[in-house]
């Protein structure tokens, strides 16, 4: 029988399990470095992709073709994290399923999400600080800069729910994309999945926090230009509007949480009930949850859920998890 040219969905889970240990234990100086490579390769996606189409989005009217070109350009910033190697932040969320099998702890999951933020943020804050510096925003009259600026300040504009809201979204696309990938046993294969996932999340407009990074930044350390704000029909005074606080609390941060609630429940949770949760689990966690019942009513609630919950060392994630999985 000829090899097999992709992995089955319980495989993909089992090898997604694999590679989240792996992740989740490796050393922190390398996870840092490496994350680093991460944000600049989806720095040089983000920012080619406006490149590639900002003649389009600058025009109201072209604006859906323009996500179109863009979405062209986009994936190649992931099929550098892929195949050269690096640890995104959104697809690093597939942890998850390590953490629910108990291969990892929650907070080695939570350590390595850190650090690999973090990591990201410097090397796409780098990689748009030194395109800031280069020139290439002066095409067309400062119209490139232009549609960054204006970009960067409408991604400022949602409420928290919004942003939430396209952050689950996104990641929901991402690491659904990812999880292919893995399934792929060419390049060719990681090539081809990869690239029409990230096409469709382009194309939609969602919010990733990673793209995010470089936008943000590539707007703040561009903002001071006149004929970028020229462009984009915009005041200094507008722009004052990009600056650090709001690049944390009005987007990266909400956008980060809905990123690792996609990720983490419509991708990592509903794979690990669908191929890896038994059956065998779930009457162990009857039996919990009928002991712990038993004492927290019979104490006559002397004792406290917090309480109760330390003495059970019951995973307040994993409860979570098993109430909208299981019941």
């Amino acid at each position: 029988m000829a090899d097999k040219k992709m992995l089955m969905p319980a495989e993909i889970a089992e090898y997604t399990i694999e590679a989240g240990v792996k992740k989740a234990t490796t050393p922190n100086k390398k996870v840092l470095a490496s994350a680093f490579l991460a944000g600049a390769y989806i720095a040089f996606g983000a920012l080619g992709s406006v490149g590639a189409a900002y003649n389009l989005l600058a025009n109201p009217d072209t604006y859906g073709l323009g996500k179109m070109v863009a979405g062209l350009m986009f994936p190649a910033g992931l099929m550098f994290v892929l195949i050269a190697g690096a640890d995104l932040f959104t697809g690093n969320i597939l942890i998850t399923l390590a953490a629910l099998k108990k291969r990892v702890t929650w907070g080695q999951a939570f350590k390595n999400w850190a650090l690999v933020w973090i990591g990201n943020l410097l090397g796409g804050a780098l990689v748009a600080y030194l395109v800031s510096l280069s020139g290439v925003f002066d095409w067309s009259n400062g119209l490139y800069g232009g549609v960054i600026v204006k970009t960067s300040m409408g991604k400022l504009g949602f409420t928290w729910v919004a942003a939430i809201a396209s952050g689950i979204l996104c990641n929901w696309i991402v690491c659904a994309t990812v999880w292919m990938t893995y399934g792929a046993k060419d390049v060719t294969g990681k090539v081809l999945t990869g690239f029409f996932g990230i096409f469709l999340f382009v194309c939609t407009g969602f919010e990733h926090c990673v793209a995010n990074m470089a936008y943000l930044f590539a707007g703040l350390f561009s903002k001071a230009n006149p004929a970028y704000l020229e462009a984009a029909h915009k005041t200094a005074t507008d722009a004052a509007a990009i600056n650090i606080p709001n690049i944390f609390m009005n987007n990266l941060i909400p956008v980060t949480i809905g990123n690792i609630l996609g990720g983490a429940i419509f991708v990592a949770g509903i794979y690990y009930f669908l191929f890896v949760n038994k059956k065998r689990k779930f009457y162990r966690w009857k039996e919990n949850s009928i002991v712990f019942s038993n004492i927290f009513f019979k104490r006559g609630c002397s004792i406290s859920l917090v309480q109760s919950l330390y003495l059970y060392r019951i995973n307040i994630y994993t409860i979570i998890y098993k109430i909208i999985f299981i019941y």
